[in-house]
């Protein structure tokens, strides 16, 4: 889809009326997701249903934490489970490194830092599934010939998260935001589309699936290439004991379908843990691989190396259900 002039004339009325309504939807969706950020710093007061089996023999639910590291430890697998699960209602702050140490062409590791917030809203009356909205802020490090640092675009989604018998599914918009510090760093385009999922956990101990966006541009700089491609965050993780976990590497696949579907396809493992800092439950894991499949005359990547660090929150906008961490956890909503 292309709505910016390549010619530099001025589009028609009723283009720059969608562009409008584009550029509105888009403003207001980041202005949600950034007070919801701004939200997780302050002590929630948010009520939390208690799924059946937390009840007491007398019915009623027992009192809820005040946070997640009071009372009794977590569950670590449990919880490893839930973290696993990209559509799954856990509040969590992923805090992600991708180090590709020895670029074909390039003279220095190249690096690109992810701060990804993720809040779980609902379910309301008016709208009656669980949404997860995530955004995530970038910072690329690119070496010479580039040798240039930075913010890369903000990137959001707001997941319609939606339990089956076998695991959960969900769609939603997907929106990229021209925020970058440098032409290097960006696209340079505002970017809309869609994001759908389906994830798999009817096997126990294992967590299969895909999370998939396709943003496509629909203005922005003329003078920059046009964006739609299609990007891919795979799942398959096999739960093991006290909190491990192993699995496929989670670096996403792209396509580009501006230029014919090209495909970059990266391929590793990942094997991580749920552990405890003081009474903080942290996702920690590593991860590694190389690019099996890639453009035609792009240079080689060579080996991708991956960190994560990720805080998790009993945290949840709304009435729905908190994701509660004292025993064994459930999944209601």
């Amino acid at each position: 889809m292309q709505t910016t002039s390549q010619t530099g004339q001025p589009p028609d009325v009723a283009t720059r009326s969608r562009r409008a309504a584009f550029r509105a939807a888009a403003l207001h969706e980041f202005l949600v997701a950034s007070f919801l950020v701004l939200c997780m710093s302050v002590p929630s007061q948010s009520h939390s249903q208690v799924p059946e089996g937390a009840r007491g023999t007398d019915g009623t639910a027992p009192a809820a934490p005040s946070g997640i590291s009071h009372g009794a430890a977590a569950d670590p697998s449990a919880l490893a489970d839930q973290a696993a699960n990209p559509a799954a209602p856990l509040t969590q702050i992923q805090i992600r490194d991708i180090l590709l140490p020895n670029v074909d062409e390039s003279d220095g590791a190249t690096n690109l830092l992810q701060l990804q917030p993720v809040v779980p809203i609902g379910p309301f009356k008016s709208l009656p599934f669980l949404q997860l909205v995530k955004i995530t802020l970038q910072v690329p490090s690119l070496p010479a010939p580039v040798n240039d640092s930075g913010f890369g675009d903000v990137a959001l989604f707001d997941l319609v998260s939606i339990k089956t018998s076998w695991g959960r599914w969900g769609f939603g918009p997907a929106l990229v935001f021209p925020t970058a510090s440098s032409e290097d760093l960006g696209a340079g385009k505002w970017q809309a589309g869609p994001a759908v999922a389906a994830i798999y956990t009817g096997t126990k101990n294992l967590t299969a699936g895909a999370v998939l966006q396709n943003p496509i541009s629909f203005a922005g700089d003329p003078g920059r290439p046009d964006v739609n491609e299609l990007n891919i965050a795979p799942t398959l993780t096999f739960n093991l004991t006290k909190g491990w976990f192993a699995g496929l590497s989670d670096f996403n696949w792209t396509f580009d379908w501006e230029d014919g579907g090209a495909a970059t396809i990266p391929l590793g493992l990942q094997i991580g843990k749920i552990v405890r800092i003081g009474r903080q439950p942290v996702n920690i894991s590593v991860e590694a691989g190389r690019t099996v499949v890639r453009p035609d005359g792009t240079p080689d990547p060579g080996w991708i190396l991956g960190f994560e660090f990720s805080p998790i929150f009993n945290w949840h906008v709304g009435p729905g259900q908190k994701i509660r961490l004292r025993g064994r956890q459930h999944d209601s909503q």
